[in-house]
């Protein structure tokens, strides 16, 4: 397993700021709608960037936020992104969003099967559907193919079962509400007309490097007491 320097990360993210803040600029601010903030997207953009994958994964597009940043980002990148249900109002407004961008393939169904039917060598992965330990199932799966460079899996808040597992059982995991991260959040300030006190409930990332901790099959039997423990909590 490769480790991910928090510290090589943080040292480069000022060379990288000005480029995502390019990226995005005209991509209008969707406050009330939830979904991944855009100080959370830009420290994707930092581990990502310099690992220049050829294509990135995304499940859960809801209404294609954070997949239009992507596609900004990563403009030489095959995006590939999967959302569940087709006939949404956020599906819609998802596909209205994206339709220009020819390097974008949306796709529906379930990501667990989708992802790994598609998931190529040296791949990025964002995970923001499915949630808590059905994502870190997931995120166990595509690991343990060998392919992913990054897995990045949202909605990881201290306290919660999920983020314990991970917290326990792996030594190189990265969470976006590590301390030296919170600097980035002025980027959401700076985009959001919302008053600070309205800018909360940040999902939180976990950051998985590439390859297993331990054999997938110990994680897996872990990670089914762990859930049943959380469950009864």
């Amino acid at each position: 397993m490769t480790a991910l320097s928090k510290e090589a990360l943080v040292a480069r993210a000022d060379e990288l700021l000005p480029q995502f803040e390019a990226a995005v600029a005209d991509i209008p601010p969707e406050a009330g709608f939830g979904g991944v903030w855009e100080s959370e997207m830009f420290l994707f953009y930092a581990v990502v960037r310099p690992l220049a994958p050829k294509q990135i994964l995304e499940s859960g597009r809801a209404r294609g936020k954070s997949t239009l940043m992507l596609a900004k980002c990563f403009p030489d990148a095959r995006i590939v992104s999967v959302e569940l249900d087709r006939d949404t109002e956020n599906a819609r407004a998802a596909e209205a969003k994206l339709k220009p961008h020819a390097h974008v393939d949306l796709l529906y169904g379930d990501s667990r099967a989708l992802m790994l039917q598609g998931l190529q060598h040296g791949d990025a992965v964002l995970i923001d559907g499915p949630k808590d330990f059905r994502a870190m199932k997931l995120a166990v799966d595509l690991l343990a193919t060998g392919k992913p460079s990054v897995v990045f899996v949202h909605d990881f808040p201290k306290g919660s079962g999920v983020r314990c597992f991970a917290e326990k059982n792996w030594p190189g995991v990265l969470f976006g509400d590590d301390p030296a991260f919170a600097k980035f959040r002025a980027i959401d300030a700076a985009r959001d007309p919302r008053p600070a006190d309205a800018r909360k409930g940040y999902g939180v990332f976990a950051i998985f490097p590439p390859g297993l901790p331990q054999p997938k099959w110990r994680l897996r039997l872990k990670m089914f007491f762990a859930e049943i423990f959380s469950a009864f909590r």
